[in-house]
């Protein structure tokens, strides 16, 4: 009894330390940010909003994000769910991602699955042909739809809505796996009529490969852990992404055409469907996190793919953000400042860079930009103690550098993403 007392009392120690040490960065950063106020205002009304702004910005985050909370699962609603995969040449994956749909706690008779092979050239076909034989037996019905041509991962989804017979329609990506306990963590929103789409919490499956894979996982864990549950506080998820995400059927039915042939400056969209789909959503309806639904991903493991990937992503990101714009007015007030916010910073940031690394410091008072990287470093300490804190798998250094490498070196991504938005192709097929 005294051991594991101790061992608790160690345990709270170790705990209130990294927290403590948390909060204090938080004081750090609010005190700089006051007492610099009256300085900061001679760099003109532009730099110093986006000063103030990019430090409330990211502690409402954090501070949003403690607030979050799951609901209470509901015995008694039990709705019946399609899941839809989209695949092609994901042969290496596709026969475990429908089976993990066999393995989860939910009754298989409220369960069906839309696998649409969308042109693969490799063994994707016989492989979903594969696992269908495997899970009938299971009571798992597993419906295989064959594309000798690829239409695209929109049109997939697009047929997986129009084919599904169940209430809720959950998508997971080819080279994604649900959890056993994820289906139950996604429906109990829906008990709530006001829901349209939830997010599941996803983390990276491929983590150890490299240290490419790994940024990638810390990234990925406070991406949905800090800032999707933020956003969920106002039933304003924005991006509810296909690695594993649910929507109710019957709110999808009446846009999923519209959706379908979404065009933009004079082009059809054939990317960033997941965002594209979520804004289709949160027009009329909420979606929200659910941190307890988890799936795993399979990322990009050298730097040419990832990015690809996240150029298309940007690319994505901003035209739904400037279609979001004639929206999110109309949301909660809170979560309505923080997208416009978000998206004078993410506009801003390369500008800001500039003038502080380049132009201030050779060309007006030739002294290093202590205070900017000064800055910038304590906000990036505190992405990385903040996951140090939840993880304990790692020091807070990673993903320093982690945060760093994201905040730095892809903020170039978006100006080339606007300038280049027109260009349609997939890039990483």
């Amino acid at each position: 009894m005294t051991i594991r007392f101790i061992q608790k009392l160690k345990k709270v120690k170790e705990d209130w330390g990294g927290w403590f040490i948390f909060f204090i960065l938080i004081y750090i950063i609010s005190f700089i940010k006051l007492t610099t106020h009256s300085h900061s205002t001679s760099y003109g009304i532009f730099f110093t909003t986006y000063s103030l702004l990019i430090g409330a910005y990211i502690l409402s985050r954090f501070l949003l994000a403690y607030f979050h909370k799951s609901v209470e699962f509901d015995p008694l609603y039990e709705p019946t769910v399609t899941f839809v995969v989209p695949a092609k040449n994901e042969g290496e994956n596709i026969a475990e991602t429908i089976r993990k749909f066999s393995q989860v706690n939910y009754p298989m008779n409220k369960i069906e699955v839309i696998a649409i092979n969308d042109g693969s050239t490799d063994e994707t076909l016989s492989e979903m042909y594969a696992i269908q034989k495997e899970c009938k037996p299971l009571g798992l019905n597993v419906e295989v739809v064959d594309w000798q041509v690829n239409r695209g991962k929109r049109e997939g989804m697009a047929e997986g809505v129009k084919k599904a017979k169940n209430e809720i329609v959950i998508f997971i990506d080819s080279d994604s796996f649900i959890e056993s306990e994820g289906v139950k963590h996604l429906v109990k929103y829906f008990n709530d009529p006001r829901v349209g789409a939830v997010s599941g919490h996803t983390d990276v499956y491929n983590r150890d490969v490299n240290m490419l894979t790994k940024m990638q996982s810390l990234r990925y864990y406070v991406a949905f852990h800090v800032y999707k549950a933020a956003e969920s506080i106002f039933g304003s998820v924005t991006c509810c992404p296909g690695c594993c995400s649910a929507y109710r059927k019957a709110y999808l039915d009446p846009i999923i055409d519209q959706w379908l042939h979404q065009r933009f400056l004079g082009v059809n969209c054939t990317f960033g469907d997941d965002r594209s789909l979520t804004n289709f959503i949160i027009r009329d309806y909420d979606a929200v996190y659910s941190p307890q639904a988890l799936a795993y991903t399979v990322v990009p493991e050298n730097i040419r793919q990832y990015i690809k990937q996240q150029q298309r992503w940007k690319k994505s990101w901003i035209r739904e953000t400037f279609i979001a714009c004639l929206f999110m007015w109309r949301k909660n007030i809170i979560a309505a400042i923080s997208f416009y916010s978000y998206m004078f910073l993410a506009f801003s940031a390369p500008i800001v860079f500039i003038r502080a690394v380049i132009y201030h410091p050779f060309f007006v008072t030739h002294e290093w930009p202590l205070a900017y990287l000064f800055g910038l470093a304590i906000m990036l300490v505190l992405h990385g103690i903040y996951y140090q804190n939840h993880v304990k798998k790692s020091s807070w250094f990673l993903p320093a550098i982690t945060f760093w490498f994201y905040t730095v070196m892809l903020m170039w991504q978006l100006p080339w993403a606007f300038f280049t938005i027109r260009d349609s192709r997939w890039g990483t097929r």
